[in-house]
Formats: structure tokens, C-alpha cells, sequence
């Protein structure tokens, strides 16, 4: 199959378009023009063919999509990005390659949505698929992604079909974007605890979203549908965190305890300023409210289970980290042009 990856410079799009050619599929990755070179060079390395452009340009993201089978949409921003970046690229973004997928009859589309669509300020225990969006969000990329998570889900007919996946807090070996923030808080001695890290989490190990996307593709039953896919275990932030911590080479830190309130106030004052280790309120939000997801029409309907358990993704991401050099090398989040393991 031939297929086009979007966002293929960022973690989840290397770790897919390594598993995709190693399964012998013909990959072209949409890279911007600045993207970062280690990241470009590992794709070419893999044997994607790079096409550049953005998709907030809907011309390039035709002409990098002309003749493929399938497209996989993984580009997206996170909260810190402006609202009108967050809006370009979550929401126009997705507009352009659901449009682009359409007029040149691509047979599929997938979708990498997130947890954070029904991210509400408000405990959310076991919730499956059909729980409704938030009335408010805390940023506005989440709002985009809600409403591209909405269109894209809705778009298929007899001709095209859209599948969705929603992962968590994404992390594995080659993370260049969760876990150095994280170490980068925590070497830096301003990591806190929100109510003393009690909250369970929605964490994905990266292969696994990887190999839901992968099922994705084929499984017929899958068009048209949203899935959840997140770890089997649930872990608390503390857990979760410091685990993580500690299998990059930082070992065991101290830190204090903020109640949600006050690391909510914190969070939103902090967003008004430009301190990059400071937490803002979504950040706030993954790791204070509790969150766990119903995977089970995933495990029906693609045949899908966590490729890892927590415990073995530890280790392997230990292992990872030990080759890197440690947690300050990994704090950098700078691409290895390696390939991880």
C-alpha cells in the first residue's frame, strides 16, 4: 500500500512510518520545510519519500497526496501553541487533508485525535467513545481537535472512510515532547505534585497507537468509527511520572504538592507569561483530573490489544534511555537520527 503520513517528523509519525515500511508499504511522509533535520534525515533513512509542505496549504497537501491509498493524519499542535496556530493546524489542518482525501479518492483516512476532546475539568471514570464534548475547553487546541475529531468522524460515504483513534499521553522510547518536559521541570527542581500526583492517568505507549493506526487502515468494520487507546494499567500521575523519570536516567526526586485549585490559578496566570517550564491549565488538567478510558470497542473491532504492558514499556524505555546518554540528553527532546532500541 502507499500511503501519506502527516506529521511524520514527530514522534507518533517516525515510530509509524518505521513500522510501515518495515511492513514493506510505500510511505511519503509531508514534512515542513523547517522541520527539524535529524527528524527529516531519519525519515529518508527509513526510506520515506519526503514531500514538503504543510497542511495548512491545501494545494501542497494535494500535490503530496496525488495517487496514495490511504492517508494517516498525525500533525496536530499541542496547548501551548497561539490559538491561531492551534486552529490552523488542528482544525484547517484536518479540513484540508479530509478534503484533499476526498476530491483525489483516497479509500481511507486516519485520524490521530486525543484524550483531550472530552478534556472537560471534570473526573472522567471509564468513559467510552459516545461521552459528549465539554461545554468549555482550556485551549483552544483542544477545541480544534474536538471540533476536526467531529468533522473527520462524520466524513465517510460509500467511497471514503474515516477512522479515529484517541491515545493519551503518548510516550515510549524516542518521546522528544512529554518526557523532556517532564525532566526538564524536574532537573530543573520546579516539578509539583498535584493533589499529591493522586489522579489516575490516561497514558499510550507509542507502539501501541501505532499498531491500532496500522489495523486501522485495513479492518473494514472501522470505517466511520472513533476508538479509545490507552494502556491497560491504570497509573496514577506520581506513579506514572516518576517511573518515567527514573527510567531516563534522573532517578528519585522530592517534590511538593499543590492542591488542583491552586495549580489551576497557577496554570492560567502562567499563560500570560512566557516561563517554558511552567505548567498551563490543560497541563494542568491531564495530570489533576482523573481519567480512564473504555478501550474495548478498539479490542472488538480491530482485534487490538496494548502491544506493552507499563512494566515492559519501562524497561524498554530505560534501555533507550541508557543509549541516549541519560536524562540530561533526553531533556534536550532533540531527535536521535538512530533509530531507537
Amino acid at each position: 500500500m502507499e500511503l501519506l503520513i502527516t506529521g511524520a517528523t514527530g514522534f507518533l509519525g517516525r515510530t509509524l512510518t518505521a513500522r510501515l515500511v518495515r511492513e514493506g508499504h510505500r510511505v511519503r511522509a509531508l514534512v515542513r520545510s523547517e522541520s527539524d533535520p535529524a527528524a527529516r534525515e531519519r525519515l529518508r533513512a527509513l526510506g520515506a519519500v519526503e514531500r514538503v509542505g504543510t497542511v495548512t496549504d491545501e494545494a501542497t497537501v494535494r500535490a503530496a497526496m496525488a495517487g496514495v491509498e490511504a492517508v494517516v493524519h498525525c500533525a496536530q499542535v499541542g496547548p501551548r501553541a497561539s490559538d491561531e496556530l492551534a486552529e490552523a493546524v488542528n482544525l484547517v489542518g484536518a479540513e484540508n487533508v479530509l478534503h484533499a482525501a476526498r476530491a483525489l479518492g483516497v479509500r481511507r483516512m486516519v485520524f490521530r485525535s486525543s484524550e483531550s476532546v472530552t478534556r472537560g475539568g471534570v473526573a472522567r471514570s471509564y468513559v467510552d467513545e459516545e461521552h459528549p464534548s465539554p461545554p468549555r475547553f482550556t485551549d483552544r487546541s483542544a477545541e480544534a481537535l474536538s471540533l476536526a475529531d467531529d468533522l473527520v468522524g462524520a466524513a465517510g460515504n460509500d467511497a471514503f472512510s474515516t477512522v479515529v483513534i484517541r491515545p493519551g499521553i503518548l510516550w515510549g522510547p524516542d518521546d522528544t515532547r512529554w518526557l523532556p518536559a517532564v525532566l526538564r521541570r524536574v532537573l530543573a527542581g520546579r516539578w509539583r505534585w498535584i493533589d499529591g500526583g493522586r489522579s489516575m492517568v490516561p497514558t499510550s505507549h507509542v507502539d501501541s497507537v501505532v499498531d491500532a493506526m496500522v489495523r486501522s487502515l485495513t479492518v473494514e468494520v472501522a470505517a466511520g468509527r472513533t476508538y479509545y487507546v490507552t494502556d491497560d494499567e491504570r497509573v496514577t500521575a506520581r506513579e506514572f511520572v516518576s517511573r518515567s523519570v527514573a527510567a531516563a536516567g534522573a532517578g528519585k526526586f522530592s517534590a511538593g504538592s499543590l492542591p488542583y485549585w491552586a495549580a489551576y490559578a497557577l496554570g492560567w496566570w502562567a499563560e500570560r507569561g512566557d516561563d517554558p517550564l511552567a505548567c498551563h491549565r490543560a497541563e494542568v488538567s491531564t495530570l489533576g483530573q482523573v481519567a480512564y478510558f473504555n478501550v474495548q470497542r478498539a479490542r472488538k473491532e480491530l482485534g487490538w490489544a496494548p502491544v506493552l504492558s507499563v512494566d515492559e514499556g519501562m524497561r524498554s524505555l530505560a534501555a533507550w534511555a541508557a543509549k541516549r546518554g541519560g536524562a540530561e540528553v533526553v531533556a534536550r527532546g532533540e531527535v536521535d537520527p538512530a533509530l531507537p532500541g
